[in-house]
């Protein structure tokens, strides 16, 4: 969606010029997947370096002398900390946190002060599986995701990171969850499988091909509206929404039209989500009729009355 309205934001730029910073933008989401994953290693790592600081002091205290090893010793931090996956993608793919130290120093002592991290430092006896984990996720949730700092930093890492931030930080949290009692942490891949991948290029292409027939079919069907009065980001969704309806018939009705609908919510006007829900579900009464909507048996429904 994004590529889209930046290619017609600047016609001048070919398709193909776009389609590379689609890809782009694709790899960018995959760095910061796993550069979550060495935030909490850099943040681990500042607090064994703390540990040691303070145990070659002149004058240790009993408590630096014998510190708490419970986090660093974190079974299922230390399963992020030697994955092989991890460490290769962050070895080959130049991204990381090295000139970052103020930011790490700064979340660390967040955490420090946190009640939950307290509560999982000094819980009696070993903590579970469970709580082992869930510290983990909590610092994720409760200190990175709120960090107005972290987001300034990427920001200026990346111009495509802004609105990744909270999907890449569910992935992260939802690999942490799936740490089985051996300890042995499963990275989750960018997409599902090839078909997956391949969707994502050819909604680009077929969109952007077929972009000046949709505005047709939007100015029909929204005959109240002029074309130039309509938000350009809700012709962008509405031509996404088109461009599936009629070349992916796997992807059931129900779905295109829920997800263009959120995507009007959160990206374009007050009012767009009511606009774009009116114009295409007339767009779908007007393909069924004509016989255009290319869907397989059973992909279809409708969403007022479908209870799955």
């Amino acid at each position: 969606m994004q590529i889209i309205y930046a290619w017609l934001r600047n016609p001048d730029g070919s398709i193909e010029q776009y389609n590379k910073e689609l890809q782009k933008s694709i790899k960018s989401f995959e760095d910061l997947y796993y550069l979550f994953f060495q935030l909490l290693i850099e943040i681990h790592h500042y607090f064994h370096k703390e540990i040691e600081r303070k145990k070659s002091k002149h004058f240790p205290t009993d408590e630096e002398k014998n510190p708490n090893m419970r986090f660093i010793e974190n079974p299922a931090m230390q399963a992020i900390i030697e994955n092989k996956e991890i460490q290769s993608y962050l070895k080959n793919n130049a991204v990381g946190w090295h000139e970052d130290d103020d930011l790490i120093k700064k979340l660390a002592k967040e955490i420090e002060a946190c009640n939950f991290y307290n509560r999982y430092m000094v819980k009696e006896g070993e903590p579970d599986h469970k709580a082992h984990k869930e510290v983990i996720i909590e610092i994720l949730t409760e200190i990175i995701a709120e960090s107005d700092l972290l987001f300034e930093t990427l920001e200026e890492k990346s111009v495509f990171w802004n609105d990744d931030i909270e999907l890449v930080l569910s992935m992260n949290i939802r690999t942490i969850e799936r740490i089985k009692r051996t300890y042995r942490l499963k990275l989750m891949s960018l997409f599902k499988n090839e078909s997956d991948q391949k969707f994502t290029q050819d909604l680009f292409v077929k969109t952007t091909g077929q972009f000046i027939d949709s505005q047709k079919i939007i100015k029909e069907t929204a005959s109240n509206w002029e074309l130039d009065r309509i938000a350009l980001m809700d012709k962008v969704i509405i031509s996404m929404g088109i461009t599936e309806l009629t070349n992916f018939p796997e992807i059931p009705v129900r779905v295109t039209l829920n997800e263009y609908i959120e995507l009007a919510k959160f990206y374009s006007t007050e009012k767009s989500n009511t606009f774009v829900n009116g114009v295409l579900d007339k767009i779908v009464a007007k393909l069924k009729t004509n016989k255009k909507l290319n869907k397989i048996d059973g992909s279809i429904f409708d969403r007022k009355t479908d209870k799955n």
